[in-house]
């Protein structure tokens, strides 16, 4: 099938950067395919958009350098694109240079690797800090079960169970558990800040 300017479409060509960029300073883009020149091969390999990522990953698969997907507009060349049969499909090839005012579009073929970081492992805090976090955890426990208590006593007092006095001590409990408890944290994380990691 032979296409011209009647029978305009958007056809793709996967290109290396650098040639891309010398087509960009010349105008005119003469790359057939990886290493050979239109005038090596008599044409210049494209494809449709559904073929480019076979050709990128198959045919580009051990290519280094950066590379990019043209698209051009047919009706923009004054080459023939012919439909040819290659290994059982059909690509469209170009019959003459690609001018660059007919490239309406390039973007990167391929993502570059990506390295997952790690997060920096934290230096172990001092002993002095986990006894502190272990007394403030206690405390803390201590509170919770005190709270729990006072509640529950608060409901027995408002309905005259028990005398007002006990949930009175509960509370106070949990207020007395509580405020050590954060204190001993809180020192303990100002000995960790202080001491710092060891050299």
């Amino acid at each position: 099938m032979w296409v011209g300017q009647d029978a305009a479409m958007r056809i793709y060509h996967v290109a290396t950067l650098a040639d891309w960029r010398q087509a960009q300073e010349t105008g005119s883009y003469t790359t057939s395919t990886y290493g050979r020149t239109l005038e090596d091969v008599g044409f210049i390999h494209a494809a449709r958009h559904d073929q480019v990522p076979g050709i990128r990953d198959v045919l580009y698969a051990d290519v280094t350098e950066p590379l990019v997907v043209l698209e051009v507009e047919t009706d923009r060349l004054e080459a023939e694109v012919r439909d040819e049969a290659v290994d059982g499909e059909v690509f469209p090839h170009v019959y003459g240079p690609i001018p660059t005012s007919a490239v309406v579009a390039w973007r990167p073929a391929r993502l570059p690797p990506i390295e997952l970081g790690s997060r920096p492992s934290a230096p172990p805090p001092p002993p002095l800090t986990l006894a502190f976090r272990g007394v403030a955890l206690v405390l803390v426990a201590g509170a919770l079960v005190a709270f729990g208590c006072a509640v529950g006593a608060q409901v027995a007092t408002d309905d005259g169970r028990i005398p007002v006095g006990i949930s009175y001590v509960l509370w106070s409990l949990m207020g007395v558990l509580g405020a050590p408890a954060l204190v001993a944290f809180a020192w303990g994380e100002w000995v960790r800040v202080t001491t710092g990691p060891p050299a």
